[in-house]
C-alpha cells in the first residue's frame, strides 16, 4: 500500500502540492528552504489501522531544525484509535551532544543548540527516508 501524504510549507508565500507529493516535488522545495528562511511540512494521511507521523523542518538562515512527531494513544486508550483527544504526541529530533549547550533562535523561537543542524544533506535525508519507508531511522532523529 502507498502511503499519502499532505505536503505544505511556508517561504515567502506557500509551497504546496496539490495531491500526493513525488519525491522531486520534496526535493524540489527542499532546495528552496536550503538558503531560506520558512517552515516545510510533511504529513503522513491518516489511515485507520496506521499511526500518522509528521515531519517538520524549520530553516533559518543555515541553522535548521527538523522535528519528527508521531501520534501515540494514551494508556488504556489503545483500541480507540478515532479519538484524537486520546492521543499523546511522540517527538524526536536531531541530537548532538557535541554542539554547545544553550539556547538559539530559529524561525522566531528558542531551541535547544543540541537540536539543530547546519547540515543539509542531513535535512534531505530525513525528508526523503520519510516520504519512501514513512518512518526516520533512531540513528537520526532520537
Amino acid at each position: 500500500m502507498k502511503t499519502e501524504f499532505k505536503f505544505n510549507g511556508t517561504l515567502f508565500g506557500n509551497v504546496s502540492c496539490s495531491g500526493n507529493p513525488t519525491l522531486e516535488d520534496i526535493n524540489n522545495a527542499l532546495d528552496l528552504f536550503a538558503s531560506s528562511e520558512g517552515v516545510l511540512y510533511l504529513i503522513q494521511d491518516y489511515v485507520k489501522g496506521t499511526t500518522p507521523y509528521e515531519l517538520t523542518l524549520y530553516a533559518d538562515k543555515g541553522k535548521y531544525l527538523v522535528m519528527f512527531s508521531k501520534r501515540l494513544p494514551l494508556a488504556g486508550n489503545e483500541d480507540d484509535e478515532d479519538n484524537e483527544d486520546d492521543e499523546d504526541d511522540e517527538v524526536r529530533t536531531f541530537w548532538d551532544s557535541n554542539r554547545t549547550r544553550g539556547l538559539v533562535s530559529v524561525y522566531g523561537d528558542l531551541w535547544d543548540n543540541r537540536t539543530i543542524t547546519e547540515d543539509f544533506t542531513k535535512v534531505r535525508k530525513a525528508f526523503n527516508e520519510f516520504y519512501l519507508t514513512g518512518d526516520i531511522d533512531r540513528n537520526l532523529v532520537e
